[in-house]
């Protein structure tokens, strides 16, 4: 039997990126669909037990956890747990508090550490796989700080100068990397990645329907509410149809209602459905339990997906799982991550965007067999481990 790879996967739960967690989940349950003797060996590192509790109920069944520190990467101990530790050692033996193992110690532990950091304490770590989501700063700078876009160019500076294997999510996004970094030695991957879901068809939708006040059918863009995910449009659209064919549409908005690099953005869109009075024609429903978002994108008339740059969005996956129909910005990524069950638009186009809402009817759904493709995410990633472990 081939030795099991013993994979590190860096995983947090962080609202203000929601996203990066479900990858991780979405991967392992991707890697829990391939056969029993391929599978890896998956060191969770996380902050606490209660992040390793949502990878544990994955099921997946090669799982330790490994503790990490938030302000102490390095392992030493304070000068209060070297004194709990000194009295237990008297007492009982032993250590009662333990620090994570060290950079060096990892090394022996794990093949491979994915999404890698460039932080210290995993500098002894041989393998590391890096994964860059997308050159958003790039093309969209004015949503960014001047800090924030000197450190993102810094942080890929460095991986493509060390020649650090990087996965991307999108050709789209690889070719951006070729581009800004022509002469990079660093070899480069392309790992598309695909959706498990929880259960959520257990949920009646009157239920959500009462709970959320929702009284005629709707529209649902979930996405968290940051500058380039361009809600704007959807409320442009919505002014328009309102004040010239008095079509009563519904919208729904869920996610998590700031932008850390915006803190004025949500406050304005808000101040916009306000100055056009489209308030019945609107509802924001703020962070919401994950099986409630997908009843309700499964069961809206459409997805709305307007962004203007995405790396791979988590919501057309979503919508692709449950052969959802999706509105969609055109944009190259998404021309490539989605083909069937789709209406495209330009995103700076409200009036295009609410033309489709006018005359859009409940489509029959394209079947697909999406199966195949969270299958191919486990696989693909495994070759990838392997190509960099040789």
């Amino acid at each position: 039997m081939v030795k099991r790879l013993k994979i590190g996967l860096i995983y947090t739960y962080n609202k203000d990126w929601i996203a990066g967690a479900y990858y991780i989940l979405n991967l392992i349950q991707a890697l829990n669909r391939q056969p029993d003797e391929e599978k890896p060996e998956l060191f969770i590192l996380s902050y606490s037990e209660e992040e390793f509790k949502n990878v544990k109920d994955t099921g997946y069944p090669y799982l330790q956890f490994i503790q990490l520190k938030k302000t102490n990467f390095h392992g030493s101990y304070s000068r209060g747990q070297q004194l709990v530790n000194k009295i237990t050692t008297i007492l009982f033996k032993k250590n009662v508090i333990k620090q994570p193992p060290t950079s060096k110690r990892l090394n022996t532990i794990i093949d491979l550490l994915f999404p890698a950091s460039t932080n210290l304490y995993f500098e002894k770590i041989k393998h590391k796989l890096f994964w860059i989501p997308d050159f958003q700063e790039c093309y969209l700078p004015q949503f960014f700080s001047n800090e924030e876009i000197i450190s993102r160019k810094l942080y890929k500076d460095e991986l493509a100068q060390k020649a650090h294997p990087i996965v991307f999510s999108s050709h789209d996004a690889q070719q951006d990397f070729k581009k800004n970094y022509p002469l990079s030695r660093a070899a480069t991957f392309v790992l598309q990645f695909a959706v498990t879901h929880p259960t959520y068809e257990h949920i009646p939708v009157s239920t959500l329907s009462e709970k959320y006040k929702i009284d005629r059918p709707y529209f649902f863009s979930p996405n968290q509410f940051w500058a380039h995910k361009n809600h704007l449009v959807i409320l442009k659209a919505i002014s328009l149809l309102k004040n010239e064919k008095s079509k009563p549409v519904l919208v729904l908005f869920s996610g998590k209602e700031d932008d850390y690099r915006n803190p004025e953005h949500f406050g304005k869109l808000r101040k916009y459905v306000e100055e056009n009075n489209i308030g019945d024609c609107v509802k924001f429903l703020g962070f919401i339990e994950r099986d409630e978002q997908l009843q309700l994108m499964n069961n809206a008339i459409a997805v709305l997906q307007p962004s203007l740059f995405e790396g791979w969005s988590t919501v057309v996956e979503d919508a692709k799982a449950m052969k959802q129909h999706v509105i969609l910005s055109d944009i190259p990524v998404h021309r490539e991550q989605l083909e069937s069950n789709v209406t495209f638009f330009n995103p700076y186009h409200a009036e295009e965007l609410a033309t489709i809402l006018d005359e859009f009817k409940g489509q029959q759904r394209e079947e697909n067999n999406y199966s195949t493709n969270v299958q191919d995410f486990g696989k693909k990633f495994i070759e990838i481990a392997y190509q960099i472990n040789r």
